[in-house]
């Protein structure tokens, strides 16, 4: 009975040891505001079927190099355990000889046959939502003088798609085509699946352009000219955010209905820039993802971006994909993953910029109750940050989600200090102070543990005297 009830104390001590008190949100009718998009390219990501791989060849990269559907099939877990909740897939459509890439489209109607076959693509929309997760697909718009009926073929194979059970269509080179069009194909989508996602690409397009294209209807759109400020700002040290932070004050209705991204199949790899400036890629990737996974618009990271691949114009930017993965790196994702699914501020939240100065960036995401502080410290030293009462509230704390660090308000002031090259993530909490009763708990296991020795001692003498 003692040793039971000695165990019993004990787990229960141990339970309130790592029990944290934090905000869960219901993820019933989740938004697409709270996902994280990983996005591949099908014949570069991973060889699950050597049948379908005629005409593959891996030492030149502008043929087919066997990436197909059970591929991904196979490495769905890979995908998960880095906390994403959306696949994007590129073009998976019937090709002209040679469109590996998915962008020479031959029959939207048909599964490019180097992929696999219907049943495998039917298998994969399941094997998604087994896991709770999502799946896109990419559809590259070709152009109207290449492609006959184009606006008819396309809103036909839209529709015929999507009765495969998938969750969103991106539309790639939407210019091609008239904002008319549009208007009326995302109506007719809407009919045949209500929460269809609808997002749009356009390389070269504009804020103007993209707030057209909000106003057309498209559920999100990817957020281009931010996409150049992010890629400016963390390719070298000392870079200032503050045209990205103007950006959303200009923008502030539009705040969150954007998709952010730092790599794409249409342009050298992010990893190039940091090559070029003479940063070490790994640091920098790990400044850049904290930034995009903790603002306010979608993520959407491209394959590979976990082994920091590097790669200038196509086709050397979409290499084979090495599941010999950075460990790091892939830590690091798996961990803002984390933290964004779990803090509704970084996904719903407004954003305060309270410090920025030579690459030294604090800002604050806030929710109702819930408040997150983010620094990144991307300049070339150590940088420490006063944080008033006017800024955060006060007697409360701040605690480290990334690297467990732990600051209390002190007179009204919270001191921040980050290493160069380094990230945290506070989430603001009521002062711990000292757990009387947890101290109080262990003395009692202690002295229920002294008691059970002295018994089984006295026990143990008596049994010799006999």
């Amino acid at each position: 009975m003692l040793k039971k009830l000695i165990i019993t104390t004990l787990l229960s001590q141990l339970f309130l040891l790592v029990t944290i008190t934090a905000y869960a949100e219901e993820k019933n009718g989740q938004n697409w505001e709270d996902e994280i998009i990983y996005s591949l390219m099908v014949d570069r990501f991973s060889d699950g079927d050597l049948d379908n791989d005629y005409n593959v060849d891996v030492q030149d990269p502008l043929r087919y190099q066997g990436g197909d559907i059970q591929g991904i099939i196979d490495q769905l877990d890979y995908i998960q355990d880095m906390n994403f909740t959306v696949i994007q897939l590129s073009s998976i459509f019937a090709n002209e000889e040679g469109g590996f890439h998915g962008e020479w489209v031959k029959d939207y109607t048909e599964l490019e046959p180097h992929f696999g076959t219907m049943k495998d693509f039917e298998e994969l929309v399941d094997e998604v939502h087994k896991r709770k997760m999502k799946l896109i697909l990419e559809m590259p718009v070709m152009s109207p003088e290449e492609y006959p009926n184009l606006e008819e073929v396309l809103l036909s194979a839209a529709k015929f798609w999507v009765s495969t059970g998938v969750d969103g269509l991106q539309m790639n080179h939407i210019g091609e085509l008239s904002s008319s069009f549009w208007e009326f194909f995302i109506s007719e989508m809407k009919k045949e699946k209500k929460d269809l996602f609808i997002t749009g690409f356009e390389k070269e397009a504009d804020q103007n352009r993209l707030d057209a294209y909000d106003e057309i209807g498209f559920d999100r759109m990817l957020n281009v000219p931010i996409h150049h400020l992010l890629r400016k700002t963390f390719a070298e040290p000392s870079q200032s955010p503050q045209l990205i932070f103007d950006s959303w004050t200009s923008n502030e209705e539009k705040i969150g209905r954007r998709i952010s991204f730092l790599d794409h199949q249409y342009g050298p790899r992010f990893t190039r820039d940091m090559l070029e400036q003479g940063t070490y890629p790994i640091t920098a990737w790990k400044q850049a993802l904290a930034f995009l996974y903790t603002q306010p618009e979608v993520p959407m990271i491209f394959y590979a971006t976990e082994i920091a691949v590097d790669g200038g114009e196509l086709p050397d930017n979409i290499p084979l994909m090495n599941f010999r993965s950075e460990k790091e790196l892939v830590d690091h994702i798996s961990r803002l993953g984390e933290i964004r699914k779990e803090q509704p501020a970084l996904t719903k939240g407004t954003l305060d910029v309270l410090y920025e100065k030579d690459g030294m960036v604090v800002y604050k995401r806030q929710y109702k109750s819930d408040t997150v502080v983010v620094a990144i410290n991307n300049s070339l030293k150590d940088q420490a940050v006063r944080l008033t009462k006017d800024q955060l509230a006060d007697e409360k704390e701040l605690r480290g989600l990334l690297n467990s660090d732990l600051v209390r308000s002190d007179g009204g002031e919270y001191q921040l200090v980050i290493d160069r090259d380094q990230a945290e993530i506070y989430k603001m909490m009521e002062k711990s102070g000292y757990n009387i009763f947890f101290i109080l708990s262990i003395f009692f296991v202690f002295a229920l543990f002294g008691i059970f020795m002295y018994i089984t001692w006295r026990r143990g003498k008596k049994k010799r005297m006999e």
